[in-house]
């Protein structure tokens, strides 16, 4: 395994045993759609997951099946392509029942794939519970509860003891910068442009780019990471085969990443493509920015950039915190603006703010503007502290927080951002109650 790479854990089993439930689980937030009927998940989904000094991306697939219409055989398609690209494979049963053939065929494929693997045993509650799981052949079992949490931790365990040469969590320093994009947006010449180098095959042929490459540069004293992906079509526009595996390590390279360039074509803007990428990285929680590329190539005056940002910003009014440089891959128009970007980025997203000035912003944003209840509910603010960084995330206690309006949540992130300049990087706002509430 490259030591550069981030590995891939893949999470496989027939349909409605708790797949997307464990990846939720796993992962520490709510990513994947989780439903009592079976189907539900079609597309691989992947996130982050940190476990002591090591972390690992993992990807929840559809449920192995038989497929009875196109949409389930390209699913199908996907979920064999994940595996692939897996360095371990986790095989999800229900615990509480016997062994099916779905099971035994989706053992057989994990186990045909010479990677480790492991059968999750979910919703049980006895590690003798898969003694009947036996004949899948898979000898290491782990009994879960994808639900309550039981169990989890002897998998994460023998996860990372089975991923144990991949490389430990990114050491501070270190950026990973992925470039991300459409087909035929000019990513691999950018990346060209940023090394001063030729290192990527560039091409005008869309597709030209099928994995992550990686490469090092020293940027002002600082080690980056550069990732050039595969193009991103929309999901209803990927084709089966390599193009499958390209996207699946495309969403891993988000997952991985500290901050993600969009990249977009000057000559074809407000594509519904570059706002469905942009909201993966920010459901991932990485800092983005927003890169308009081949600016040398349209006519404009001296309001035509004006003009423009004003309409992409209105395009991608869900990350109004992403910032926009317009580069030029051929001339090298901003290309050191996009690294200085992503490191400041990456700065932002690493500060850990002391609870007292927070609380001070806090206590000045609810003297301007208290929150408003409902009926005779009116909620009030405590205090906050910061819970997480690098996916920055504020927790703040309060009196009835189920009844603060999301109108005022954003009220508290804007003045946050006000405050902090958090920069090209989502923040995530937990309300949690300060004493149990009748």
């Amino acid at each position: 395994m490259n030591s550069r790479t981030v590995p891939t854990v893949a999470i496989i089993g027939r349909p409605n045993v708790g797949k997307s439930t464990l990846f939720n689980r796993l992962i520490g937030t709510r990513r994947a759609i989780t439903a009592s009927r079976s189907g539900t998940t079609r597309d691989v989904v992947s996130g982050n997951v940190s476990w002591g000094r090591y972390n690992f991306v993992l990807t929840d697939t559809a449920g192995f099946d038989a497929p009875d219409d196109e949409i389930e055989s390209q699913a199908q398609e996907q979920l064999q392509e994940a595996v692939k690209s897996a360095n371990l494979v986790l095989v999800v049963v229900d615990g509480t029942t016997m062994a099916t053939n779905q099971d035994q065929a989706a053992a057989r494929l994990a186990l045909k794939s010479k990677k480790p693997v492991i059968l999750v045993m979910n919703k049980a509650d006895d590690k003798g519970a898969g003694d009947n799981f036996e004949r899948l052949g898979i000898k290491q079992r782990i009994p879960v509860s994808a639900i309550h949490g039981s169990g989890t931790g002897d998998l994460l365990d023998a996860i990372v003891k089975h991923l144990g040469s991949a490389q430990p969590s990114e050491s501070q320093g270190s950026l990973r910068l992925a470039l991300l994009g459409r087909p035929n947006v000019g990513k691999s010449s950018l990346l060209n442009a940023l090394v001063k180098r030729q290192e990527a095959i560039v091409s005008n042929v869309p597709g030209t780019t099928r994995d992550v490459r990686i490469t090092n540069i020293n940027y002002k004293d600082h080690k980056i990471q550069l990732l050039d992906t595969a193009g991103l079509r929309r999901r209803g526009k990927i084709e089966a085969g390599v193009e499958k595996f390209s996207t699946i390590r495309t969403a891993a390279a988000i997952a991985s990443a500290d901050v993600c360039a969009v990249i977009m074509d000057a000559t074809e803007l407000a594509v519904a493509g570059d706002q469905h990428i942009a909201g993966m990285v920010k459901d991932a929680g990485r800092g983005l920015i927003l890169v308009v590329n081949k600016w040398d190539i349209p006519e404009k005056d001296d309001k035509t950039q004006a003009h423009l940002a004003r309409a992409l910003a209105h395009d991608f009014e869900f990350v109004p915190w992403a910032p926009l440089v317009f580069t030029s891959a051929t001339t090298n128009l901003h290309t050191d603006q996009l690294l200085d970007l992503a490191l400041e980025i990456q700065e932002r997203r690493g500060q850990q703010l002391p609870t007292g000035p927070l609380n001070r912003v806090l206590e000045e944003m609810t003297r301007k503007h208290p929150p408003a209840g409902s009926g005779n509910v009116q909620p009030k603010i405590n205090y906050v502290t910061q819970t997480g960084v690098h996916a920055p995330t504020f927790t703040f206690f309060a009196s009835h927080p189920r009844d603060i309006h999301f109108s005022y949540k954003r009220y508290i992130e804007n003045s946050l951002r006000l405050a902090y300049d958090f920069i090209g990087t989502p923040i995530t706002l937990e309300f949690r109650a300060k004493r149990k509430e009748r």
